[in-house]
């Protein structure tokens, strides 16, 4: 039935009368009681809210509850509604735009205008939250009515309803029309990590209340904070009563999709999680005479907006989250939600990266548009990362539950390939957090009308999934080092010593060159090098091991080397002193001696004495030729420490 009604539902005009306050001087399409009042008795207060007059234009965003068959709205508040009309009831939306006027500016004075100024308000209500759509039009218009000076004269508002109408005529709305307006960057540049905090706040459907001065500001964080959710936007008929809820009946387990269409792709997955469902209220604008529905015992979890003080000084009782637009602060009430709302390390890293995107385009003069207009940063990549970071949770945690689920045997489990069984994603999201979500009457419609193995075509993981670079460059040296010993030790038995020598310092030559490469080089081989960490539990002890043996051959068998050195010689100290001091760097291995420094003058000194060697006879150059071999092969040692110094230390390599 919804289906075949016009988005637009009706309009007002709201004034401040100065003896009977806020009430609706004119309207048009919207139905009145047997009195002649229009059928929303709240909709005046939350046209006109507290404060508006502190500013020349200012607007609020606010919901209704609204009977589309008896064409009523509930007359003791949305928290009292028979339980045999609740199927007819369904949540509307109304954006007002509202200014003032000195009463001596107008042309034409009505008697009842006393006071020195004049406040109205015009209002649009819809079926769904278009109010980026129809923002500007409404603001023209309230400009153009004030500037006539004669506020009897209501041809304008009339001409504004007629043209919404016929505008909107179809339900042909896609989810960039509900975005529109709504400034993320915005919200991440004032509130950054805590948005995140809130999301999370909000998947726990927690009782949250926003408080602010300016009341666009407040309207517009909780309208953005839930668009983060995909496609939530769009069904928020339940949110404006906690007794209104989805018939569940009329649900069905998505088992396909269709790639090409992205309404099927987000269905598969689970949204929109149904957040405000039955205990739910969402009231972006809250006036005092609606304080009643958020105690109500129907109303369980809330999220809800207001501008009057009264409200700070009553958080404590009222909700478990107070968010002050006004400073940008979250403050968590309920002391018991500090563990579950702490974010993880991967949490903080995720939303830091996003808040550094922003931060680094901010555009003063532009709050919506990048610097250079550059996709990072933008709203649309804001929006982008947070459906990533939702698809890669609900993914996660339908994988974390297939692997606990007594119906799992060895053979479905052949089906999920090894690495993504022991990779255990969900348990980044915050484990607390994550038990406390599987509580939630969300969580259960996600559960139950979702397919099992989403993650066969979703990666579970979490959306930062970058690793440690200072990690990842220790395990590819222990690699390196591993393969060294290999090599070498493959090739100790029969082959020439030359060959052996050259080929192991070609060996460390390109590995050492890889190890010291870049961070993201280093991170793409991290699950390589854990797989040969495992099968080689001992691998520091064996390095030394294998270092102590190879210098004892190499004074066995120093007479037939024939090793060449290919770099300068500054360090002339032996191989294992040099990987026994990277240890020490590393911090990897105790009780192991810092190599001591070799003095520049020593080295002169050899170098004066491989001259003189040269200017001898036969017999003492054939003798000096075995000391300069053992000088080389010392030369070897000696660089090698050097370059795995370097590493170690990323210092640059000079000739």
């Amino acid at each position: 039935m919804q289906d075949e009604l016009p988005i637009i539902m009706g309009l007002c005009l709201v004034d401040f009368h100065h003896k009977r306050g806020p009430e609706v001087e004119y309207s048009c399409g919207i139905p009145k009681d047997t009195e002649g009042n229009i059928v929303f008795p709240n909709l005046p207060f939350q046209a006109l809210p507290d404060g508006s007059h502190s500013f020349k234009e200012t607007f609020t965003y606010f919901t209704l509850l609204y009977n589309e068959k008896k064409k009523c709205s509930p007359p003791n508040g949305a928290t009292e509604i028979a339980e045999d009309e609740l199927g007819d009831y369904t949540t509307l939306f109304a954006i007002s735009c509202s200014r003032q006027i000195r009463s001596d500016d107008l042309t034409y004075k009505e008697e009842d205008i006393t006071r020195s100024t004049v406040q109205k308000a015009i209002v649009v209500i819809s079926r769904k939250p278009i109010f980026g759509q129809i923002k500007d039009k409404v603001s023209l218009v309230t400009n153009a009515f004030f500037l006539q000076r004669d506020f009897s004269d209501k041809t304008i508002i009339t001409s504004l309803y007629e043209n919404l109408m016929a505008l909107f005529k179809t339900w042909n709305l896609q989810d960039g029309h509900f975005y529109l307006g709504l400034s993320l960057r915005r919200i991440i540049y004032d509130f950054k990590k805590d948005i995140l905090v809130l999301l999370k706040a909000l998947l726990l459907e927690r009782q949250l209340i926003f408080y602010g001065t300016n009341v666009e500001a407040l309207c517009n964080l909780q309208f953005g904070l839930i668009s983060l959710i995909p496609n939530l936007l769009s069904h928020l008929e339940n949110s404006g009563s906690p007794l209104l809820y989805e018939n569940l009946e009329n649900l069905k387990v998505a088992d396909s999709f269709r790639s090409s269409d992205r309404k099927s792709v987000l269905k598969f997955l689970g949204f929109p999680l149904l957040i405000f469902e039955k205990g739910g209220l969402f009231s972006p604008y809250t006036p005092l005479q609606q304080i009643q529905d958020i105690n109500s015992e129907a109303t369980k979890f809330f999220v809800i907006g207001s501008s009057n003080s009264l409200l700070t000084e009553r958080k404590n009782e009222l909700c478990d989250i107070f968010v002050n637009v006004d400073d940008s602060s979250v403050e968590i009430i309920n002391k018991s939600l500090n563990a579950a709302l702490t974010l993880s390390n991967h949490d903080k890293k995720w939303i830091d990266s996003i808040t550094n995107a922003v931060v680094s385009t901010w555009n003063e003069n532009d709050l919506e548009t990048p610097k250079n207009s550059q996709f990072e940063g933008s709203e649309d990549f804001i929006r982008w990362q947070f459906e990533d970071y939702l698809t890669g949770l609900l993914s996660s945690i339908k994988l974390s539950d297939y692997m606990a689920s007594p119906k799992v045997n060895d053979t479905s489990l052949q089906s999920i390939p090894e690495e993504m069984q022991n990779a255990h994603p969900i348990q980044l999201f915050n484990n607390n957090w994550v038990q406390r979500w599987r509580e939630t009457q969300n969580f259960e419609i996600f559960n139950n009308f979702t397919d099992d193995r989403i993650f066969d075509l979703f990666t579970p993981k979490h959306a930062y999934n970058a690793i440690d670079p200072f990690t990842a460059f220790q395990q590819k040296l222990a690699t390196t080092f591993q393969n060294l010993k290999k090599n070498n030790g493959s090739t100790d038995g029969n082959k020439p010593k030359e060959n052996i020598s050259i080929s192991s310092k070609q060996q460390r030559d390109s590995t050492l060159t890889k190890a010291t490469s870049s961070p993201s080089s280093t991170a793409s081989s991290a699950t390589e090098i854990n797989n040969n960490n495992s099968k080689e539990p001992n691998m520091w002890n064996s390095w030394r091991e294998y270092f102590k043996d190879r210098k004892k051959n190499k004074k066995k068998n120093n007479a037939d080397s024939t090793v060449k050195s290919t770099q300068h010689l500054e360090l002339s100290r032996s191989t294992n002193d040099a990987i026994d001091s990277a240890l020490i760097g590393l911090g990897l291995h105790n009780g192991i001696e810092e190599p001591e420094n070799v003095n520049d003058n020593d080295q002169e000194k050899e170098e004066e004495g491989e001259e003189e060697g040269e200017e001898e006879g036969e017999e003492e150059g054939k003798q000096e030729g075995k000391e300069e071999g053992k000088e080389e092969n010392e030369e070897e040692e000696a660089e090698s420490y050097k370059s795995i110094r370097r590493s170690f230390t990323f210092e640059e390599t000079t000739n």
